[in-house]
């Protein structure tokens, strides 16, 4: 070997050395990180402070009240001040001597003025109304919108449990094939078997742990999801506390499709916020009939003066001159609109238009109500039959394996029905834990479509 050889030799050894130390500092780091566990009512507690929507929700609501303290304060008077002060130079005429001399004067003056709008057609307490509703109807979207972290963060924190459940089936499903590969290679050694069910059986061990890599990788989505509903730090490490099988309540439920109905009308919020938009858009009709009648506004201002080139008069300093110049004023003023160039009457127009699609907005919504609670309703009926008919073809299905493997065993049956019952076990078991947590969900949706989710009760009771 040369020297550049051996020079390029440990110049390639030092860099991959540096890669692997970085490489396992790195993954040192991660592992001290200790991870954070949340449980399911932390994560909804994490999500009600931190999730985006809601925030901007509430920050929408609080643009609303400001407007409602700008409303009230258009009844109360302005006030202003003003003043101004100046300096001249040049010829003027002195009228204590009776020629004309070059001086400089100075001069001041100060004021205040106030105005008062004592009647504008009742467009401002039309103006106040509004904006009070416009809260009401704020915070109504904003228990909606709790309602709907908290539903979401249900849905995902469920699906996560569910892809674990899904793990835990398949790496059972995978210790089932490892032992029976076992088995086969004990019965073709003694050559009671074909070599060819040993290699079938291979392939079947390598292909459950595929499906162990795909759950795998779905419970990282799910869990990826639940992550970003919460707002947490993607570079974070967090376990989420996954409760026991026992403590998901699968006890059925008699509905009422009728009561449903009513109820989800009596306490849909958002069904209650499009309503008093409706009452909103109707104080904006006012609002705008308003800008027709006369406006009636009072006003108030006091003033006065000094100019240094009046002091050469006796008597007439600076006291006297503020007190002498001073002058008030009072006035009344009345404005009719007589045309405005058809301004008005495009205002309350558009006022009218979006009153009527708030009342559309309001029997859309309605209707939608309608149709999701009557599909959640029938959603669960369904899953309802699919939590029995799973649970039964479970236990079916572990009996016909069992079945399956004594034949294979003695020598009556062969591998393909066996590795075939293996997989209806294994399908049968996915298809219990979907259902399982599939009927809780939609048990859970019918809360939530009518309206009657309380975003602080617990989700497990």
């Amino acid at each position: 070997m040369t020297l550049n050889a051996l020079t390029t030799f440990w110049q390639r050894f030092a860099l991959r050395a540096a890669c692997m130390i970085a490489l396992l500092s790195l993954s040192l780091a991660v592992m001290a990180q200790e991870a954070q566990q949340i449980t399911f009512d932390e994560a909804v507690r994490i999500a009600l402070d931190q999730n985006y929507q809601l925030r901007q929700r509430i920050n929408s609501v609080r643009l609303q009240e400001i407007g409602v303290r700008t409303s009230r304060a258009a009844f109360l008077p302005s006030l202003s001040s003003f003043s101004s002060a100046g300096r001249s130079f040049g010829l003027s005429f002195d009228q204590n001597v009776g020629e004309l001399r070059t001086t400089t004067n100075d001069r001041f003056s100060i004021g205040a003025s106030s105005s008062i709008t004592l009647f504008n057609g009742l467009a401002d307490f039309a103006r106040l109304k509004q904006s009070q509703l416009a809260v009401t109807a704020g915070d109504f979207d904003l228990e909606r919108q709790r309602q709907w972290v908290v539903f979401t963060v249900a849905g995902q924190f469920l699906s996560y449990i569910e892809q674990r459940e899904q793990i835990a089936v398949q790496q059972e499903n995978l210790a089932a094939q490892q032992q029976l590969l076992r088995q086969i290679e004990e019965f073709v050694r003694v050559g009671t078997r074909p070599v060819s069910d040993l290699y079938m059986q291979r392939a079947q061990v390598a292909s459950a742990e595929l499906s162990i890599l795909e759950v795998e990788r779905q419970s990282q989505v799910a869990e990826a999801s639940l992550i970003a509903t919460l707002q947490l730090d993607p570079f974070g490490l967090y376990e989420f506390v996954v409760p026991d099988v026992e403590d998901i309540p699968l006890v059925p439920e008699s509905f009422n499709i009728d009561e449903l109905l009513r109820h989800a009308l009596d306490r849909r919020m958002d069904l209650r916020a499009q309503e008093t938009l409706i009452a909103v858009n109707e104080q904006g009709i006012r609002e705008a009939r308003g800008s027709r009648l006369p406006s009636v506004s009072m006003s108030l201002s006091a003033a006065t003066s000094f100019n240094s080139g009046l002091t050469r008069i006796p008597g007439n300093d600076f006291n006297e001159q503020l007190k002498n110049n001073r002058s008030e004023s009072i006035g009344l003023q009345i404005s009719l609109p007589l045309f405005r160039r058809l301004l008005t009457r495009s205002t309350i127009q558009r006022a009218q238009i979006d009153y009527d699609n708030a009342r559309l907005g309001y029997e859309n919504l309605r209707q939608s109500i309608g149709l999701e609670v009557r599909q959640a309703y029938l959603e669960y009926l369904t899953s309802e039959k699919q939590l029995q008919v799973t649970d039964e073809q479970l236990a079916w299905r572990e009996q016909a394996l069992e079945a399956a493997r004594e034949r294979y065993n003695v020598g009556a049956g062969t591998l393909v029905e066996l590795t075939q019952a293996q997989s209806d076990f294994v399908n049968a078991s996915r298809q219990s834990v979907r259902a399982r947590y599939t009927f809780f969900v939609r048990k859970r949706l019918i809360d939530y479509y009518t309206g009657v989710l309380d975003p602080s009760q617990p989700l497990f009771e």
